[in-house]
């Protein structure tokens, strides 16, 4: 970006283009990869990033036009990534409330004895 004195924008709209061949250009798509992949197995999901493996999105790949010409994953990937981070957040979700402390919720749960009791909160 210093040596083409270039913002954020035009160089991800490089990044977006499939006609670009520029080597930085080239190494930057590379490392949005290899983080893709360590962000999926930090999550546990080798599985996902194996698979991992973003595509030039267009009318032949992708219906949904905000997402058309760009680096992007497919739709049935991002579907599959999504489903996973919702079933996450609600198991997630369901821990917080058996413990009390969900959002929303008065008071919070201590576990005493074995037994649980809730505090007021006053």
């Amino acid at each position: 970006m210093v040596a083409r004195n270039e913002g954020m924008t035009k160089t991800y709209n490089r990044f977006h283009d499939a006609q670009e061949r520029c080597q930085n250009i080239i190494r930057l798509r590379e490392l949005h990869a290899e983080m893709d992949r360590a962000v999926l197995r930090a999550y546990g999901w080798n599985d996902l990033a194996e698979r991992a493996a973003p595509v030039f999105l267009d009318e032949t790949n992708e219906d949904d036009h905000p997402y058309q010409g760009r680096l992007f994953w497919p739709s049935d990937f991002r579907d599959e990534v999504l489903a996973r981070l919702l079933a996450l957040n609600a198991e997630r979700h369901a821990e917080e409330v058996r413990l009390g402390v969900a959002p929303g919720m008065k008071g919070k749960v201590e576990e005493d004895d074995g037994g649980v009791e809730e505090e007021d909160g006053d």
